[in-house]
């Protein structure tokens, strides 16, 4: 009898434990050992795993290791797309992510990847290969699905490659949501009969790379206004978000050449 009930103890016990839910200590190891490729391995299991695949952190440790390994250029060929593959892996840690407390944390994280997103897109515009451009561009919303920046220069894209349809019904809707960007600490006073429109964002919160690749929308945006001989609209819009720039000796020149 002693036998049984230790056995059912032990059964009991061994329950419990495997009822906890993990630490993800093993992932922070990998990641600290910079075993990145074992890293997607072990996170791509426990994504498959019923009581593990949706906790955001899963999808974290994902995106950091597919990011970490995108700069080595040995890498296996499973891997070849790992920068592409890691902005599935944080829109995935976004969504699941509900309260956002992750996020917050990692912002450091997301800002380095946001850096090297824009420095992709800058390269491609440069060499003026705007399908590809455009296909950088989207990998933003998996970040922000409100990305006012990419918004426009996925729009500019649109337009440079022959599609003025689909660049002007982004442009318009882009507008809008334009208006909602403040620079103010506090919603505007909204006047009686009014109706009251959410703030999308403070634009004093956007990070330096989020500003960067605003500023390159904007820019690329005023060049396409220009060509369809729009000069004022081009103005209008450089007008419109000069404040958000003073002092950026870029903004400057663009906005003397443009409006002045």
């Amino acid at each position: 009898m002693k036998k049984i009930i230790s056995l059912f103890c032990i059964l009991v016990l061994a329950f419990k434990f495997n009822a906890q839910p993990p630490t993800y200590d093993d992932l922070l190891i990998l990641y600290a050992d910079g075993n990145y490729a074992k890293l997607i391995k072990e996170t791509t299991k426990y994504s498959e795993k019923d009581n593990t695949k949706n906790d955001a952190i899963v999808y974290l440790w994902m995106a950091k290791a597919q990011y970490k390994i995108s700069f080595q250029a040995d890498r296996d060929e499973d891997y070849k797309n790992a920068f592409k593959d890691c902005f599935n892996s944080i829109g995935k840690f976004v969504k699941k992510d509900k309260e956002g407390k992750l996020l917050e944390q990692h912002m450091d994280f997301i800002a380095d990847v946001k850096k090297t997103l824009v420095e992709s897109i800058q390269n491609e515009l440069e060499a003026k290969d705007y399908r590809k451009a455009a296909g950088w561009v989207t990998k933003a919303y998996k970040i922000n699905p409100n990305d006012l920046g990419a918004k426009y220069l996925e729009a500019a894209c649109k337009f440079r490659n022959a599609d003025k349809g689909g660049a002007n019904q982004i442009w318009k809707e882009t507008d809008k949501l334009l208006m909602k960007v403040t620079s103010d600490e506090a919603p505007k006073e909204v006047k009686k009969g009014e109706k009251s429109e959410p703030i999308l964002i403070k634009f004093k919160d956007y990070s330096d790379e989020d500003k960067e690749l605003f500023k390159i929308g904007i820019f690329e945006t005023a060049e396409c206004y220009i060509s369809m001989k729009q000069v004022e609209k081009a103005k209008t819009l450089l007008g419109k978000v000069a404040q958000w720039f003073e002092g950026d000796e870029d903004f400057k020149a663009k906005y003397d050449e443009i409006v002045n």
